[in-house]
């Protein structure tokens, strides 16, 4: 099966050597921003979410400078929208997880045959058809409104994660069928941005690994120029402050998975409860790179999304079904900053 990898663009572990580039540690080109100040502030919000805010900024920090930027970005391959005054996706990138595709009706059938079949044979041909189907999906993408500009993490689910050497051939294949769609947009003379989320590393050591492998994929099948400029971050679990501490040394960025909480979603204590591990982690992690971008995801960020721009938090990825609500909240509460911050005198001098 080697020679078979080999002529269709499908290579397995051992024939990359890896090697590890940490390249910039700026996640940059991000234009559009929304500024929000406390949940408190935000009329109609209840006791709780004053409390909340409250505890974190006495466990924490409470901003005294210039408010920094906030994002809110989109979060989901569904979410279709055209950025306001630029070309869609100048907002910031889409996050895209990459397991969801293995949902799609035409790979079900294949992923389950492939994670069940214990024949290596059988097992590889599969994974051969996969790719072709992940190649396909990842082209639609990037030919779609959100290609411009995505993020996405590597599959992940428990059942692969309980089967490291599946994990470890799917994600694989994932990365080379998005580089392969990715180099063919750029033959095309399209500037599509791809940046790539690690899932869940357990340690710094892990994440360093994951990221040498991300980097030997895309130096072999896009070239040493894209493989400098790629921005390789983490996605991280709202527990994981000692593993977030250690991997965000040499990660472009975090995003803190919500959607990775025990709590269901839609439980009014999930928001809470992410808020302040948030809080933690982005405490342990400013201790290390103070000009780290930590970003969350997942409807409780969402929920909690006054609260993250309390603490310091850069941003969130947002669904569809919430970014009407989130959107329309960051409007009020960005006024609102303006107006706490606007010195009266300062705009009287200013008027002479």
């Amino acid at each position: 099966m080697k020679d078979e990898h080999q002529q269709d663009g499908f290579r397995s572990n051992e024939e990359r050597p890896l090697k590890y580039n940490a390249g910039g540690q700026v996640w940059d080109g991000i234009s559009f921003s929304v500024s929000l100040h406390s949940a408190s502030a935000e009329p109609g919000s209840g006791g709780g979410s004053r409390e909340i805010t409250d505890r974190l900024n006495r466990s924490y920090f409470s901003r005294t400078e210039k408010q920094p930027v906030f994002l809110v970005l989109r979060e989901g391959e569904n979410d279709r929208r055209e950025a306001i005054g630029g070309s869609p996706g100048a907002a910031g990138p889409c996050l895209v997880r990459s397991e969801d595709w293995l949902l799609k009706p035409e790979l079900v059938a294949l992923y389950n045959t492939w994670i069940t079949n214990e024949d290596d044979l059988v097992a590889d041909r599969v994974l051969q058809r996969i790719y072709y189907m992940l190649r396909s999906s990842a082209a639609s993408l990037l030919e779609s409104s959100d290609g411009s500009w995505v993020a996405v993490s590597l599959p992940f689910n428990a059942e692969l994660s309980a089967r490291p050497s599946k994990l470890a051939a799917l994600q694989d294949v994932q990365l080379e069928a998005l580089f392969a769609a990715l180099g063919e947009r750029h033959r095309q003379g399209r500037d599509n941005r791809v940046d790539l989320l690690a899932p869940f590393p357990a340690s710094g050591a892990e994440f360093a690994e994951m990221r040498e492998f991300i980097e030997t994929v895309a130096e072999q099948t896009l070239g040493h120029a894209f493989a400098a400029s790629c921005r390789i971050g983490a996605l991280v679990a709202p527990d994981a402050e000692r593993a977030a501490e250690e991997i965000v040394r040499i990660a472009d960025f975090l995003v803190l998975d919500g959607a990775a909480m025990a709590a269901a979603p839609e439980d009014d204590t999930a928001a809470e409860g992410f808020a302040l591990a948030a809080g933690q982690i982005l405490a342990a992690v400013r201790r290390v790179k103070p000009a780290a971008v930590v970003l969350a995801a997942g409807a409780p960020a969402a929920s909690a999304l006054a609260d993250l721009y309390a603490i310091g938090l850069n941003g969130i990825f947002c669904s569809a079904d919430q970014r009407t609500e989130a959107l329309l909240r960051a409007a009020c509460l960005t006024w609102m900053a303006r107006q706490e911050t606007f010195d009266p005198i300062e705009g009287v001098r200013a008027a002479k």
